[in-house]
Protein backbone atom coordinates (compact mmCIF):
# COMPACT_ATOMS: atom_id res chain seq x y z
CA UNK A 1 0.00 0.00 0.00
CA UNK A 2 2.56 2.30 0.77
CA UNK A 3 4.57 1.52 -2.16
CA UNK A 4 1.37 2.50 -4.15
CA UNK A 5 0.90 5.84 -2.66
CA UNK A 6 4.23 6.95 -3.42
CA UNK A 7 4.42 6.15 -6.65
CA UNK A 8 0.61 7.90 -7.22
CA UNK A 9 2.26 10.63 -5.33
CA UNK A 10 5.58 10.76 -7.63
CA UNK A 11 2.86 10.59 -10.73
CA UNK A 12 0.80 13.63 -9.39
CA UNK A 13 3.99 15.42 -8.43
CA UNK A 14 5.03 14.85 -12.27
CA UNK A 15 2.47 15.96 -13.66
CA UNK A 16 1.64 19.32 -12.10
CA UNK A 17 5.18 20.37 -12.82
CA UNK A 18 4.55 19.92 -16.84
CA UNK A 19 1.31 21.90 -15.81
CA UNK A 20 3.20 24.57 -15.28
CA UNK A 21 5.00 24.40 -18.42
CA UNK A 22 3.48 25.73 -21.50
CA UNK A 23 5.15 25.00 -25.05
CA UNK A 24 5.85 27.89 -26.99
CA UNK A 25 5.40 26.32 -30.54
CA UNK A 26 7.98 27.67 -32.98
CA UNK A 27 7.62 28.29 -36.87
CA UNK A 28 11.27 28.15 -38.70
CA UNK A 29 12.09 31.41 -40.37
CA UNK A 30 8.93 33.42 -39.22
CA UNK A 31 6.86 30.84 -41.24
CA UNK A 32 3.09 30.87 -40.37
CA UNK A 33 2.77 27.19 -39.92
CA UNK A 34 5.19 24.71 -39.71
CA UNK A 35 4.74 21.51 -42.25
CA UNK A 36 4.55 18.32 -40.63
CA UNK A 37 6.43 17.03 -43.73
CA UNK A 38 9.39 18.87 -43.88
CA UNK A 39 12.23 18.06 -41.53
CA UNK A 40 13.11 20.69 -38.59
CA UNK A 41 16.36 22.42 -38.65
CA UNK A 42 18.68 20.52 -35.65
CA UNK A 43 19.23 23.50 -34.20
CA UNK A 44 15.70 24.55 -33.29
CA UNK A 45 15.41 24.49 -29.60
CA UNK A 46 12.12 23.69 -27.81
CA UNK A 47 10.94 25.93 -25.38
CA UNK A 48 8.32 26.59 -22.78
CA UNK A 49 6.70 29.34 -20.84
CA UNK A 50 6.80 28.24 -17.12
CA UNK A 51 3.70 29.85 -15.24
CA UNK A 52 5.38 29.32 -11.83
CA UNK A 53 8.19 31.19 -12.08
CA UNK A 54 7.46 33.20 -14.52
CA UNK A 55 10.47 32.36 -16.90
CA UNK A 56 11.05 31.41 -20.41
CA UNK A 57 12.84 27.91 -20.43
CA UNK A 58 15.09 27.23 -23.99
CA UNK A 59 16.42 24.03 -24.38
CA UNK A 60 18.75 23.74 -27.62
CA UNK A 61 19.84 20.06 -26.90
CA UNK A 62 24.27 21.84 -26.92
CA UNK A 63 23.54 21.74 -30.78
CA UNK A 64 25.04 25.14 -30.81
CA UNK A 65 26.98 27.33 -28.46
CA UNK A 66 24.29 30.01 -28.64
CA UNK A 67 21.11 32.03 -29.21
CA UNK A 68 20.39 35.24 -29.35
CA UNK A 69 16.77 36.12 -28.15
CA UNK A 70 14.16 38.68 -28.64
CA UNK A 71 11.02 39.16 -27.04
CA UNK A 72 8.69 41.79 -28.23
CA UNK A 73 5.02 43.06 -27.48
CA UNK A 74 2.72 41.31 -30.06
CA UNK A 75 0.60 44.35 -30.41
CA UNK A 76 3.29 46.91 -30.54
CA UNK A 77 6.33 44.99 -31.78
CA UNK A 78 8.24 46.84 -29.48
CA UNK A 79 11.19 44.82 -27.86
CA UNK A 80 11.20 44.19 -24.44
CA UNK A 81 13.87 41.86 -23.75
CA UNK A 82 17.07 41.45 -26.14
CA UNK A 83 19.65 38.33 -24.32
CA UNK A 84 21.67 35.55 -25.90
CA UNK A 85 21.63 32.86 -24.27
CA UNK A 86 23.66 29.46 -23.77
CA UNK A 87 22.68 26.58 -26.45
CA UNK A 88 22.40 23.52 -24.21
CA UNK A 89 19.35 24.63 -21.91
CA UNK A 90 18.84 28.49 -20.41
CA UNK A 91 16.13 30.60 -19.03
CA UNK A 92 14.98 33.84 -19.29
CA UNK A 93 13.39 35.95 -16.63
CA UNK A 94 9.98 37.53 -17.67
CA UNK A 95 8.18 38.51 -14.50
CA UNK A 96 8.62 41.92 -14.97
CA UNK A 97 6.66 41.71 -18.48
CA UNK A 98 2.95 43.17 -17.72
CA UNK A 99 0.38 40.41 -18.56
CA UNK A 100 -0.49 40.10 -22.57
CA UNK A 101 1.16 38.98 -25.63
CA UNK A 102 4.55 38.49 -26.70
CA UNK A 103 6.21 37.09 -29.42
CA UNK A 104 9.44 35.43 -29.31
CA UNK A 105 12.64 35.67 -31.67
CA UNK A 106 15.55 32.97 -31.88
CA UNK A 107 18.35 33.53 -33.65
CA UNK A 108 20.90 30.27 -34.22
CA UNK A 109 24.60 31.22 -35.08
CA UNK A 110 23.76 29.11 -38.09
CA UNK A 111 21.34 31.22 -39.39
CA UNK A 112 18.27 29.69 -38.88
CA UNK A 113 15.96 31.53 -37.36
CA UNK A 114 12.69 30.62 -35.44
CA UNK A 115 9.65 32.67 -33.97
CA UNK A 116 6.79 31.61 -31.63
CA UNK A 117 3.73 34.01 -29.19
CA UNK A 118 3.13 33.14 -25.53
CA UNK A 119 1.11 35.17 -23.45
CA UNK A 120 1.26 35.94 -19.56
CA UNK A 121 -2.75 35.95 -18.66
Amino acid sequence: MRRTFFILLLMLSAFNMSADRREVVLNPDGQQHNHNNLPLPADMPDVYYDISNLEIIIDGLGVVNYYDVEIASASSFITVISTQVNGSYDTIDVSSLPQGEYVITIESPLGNTYEGFFDTY
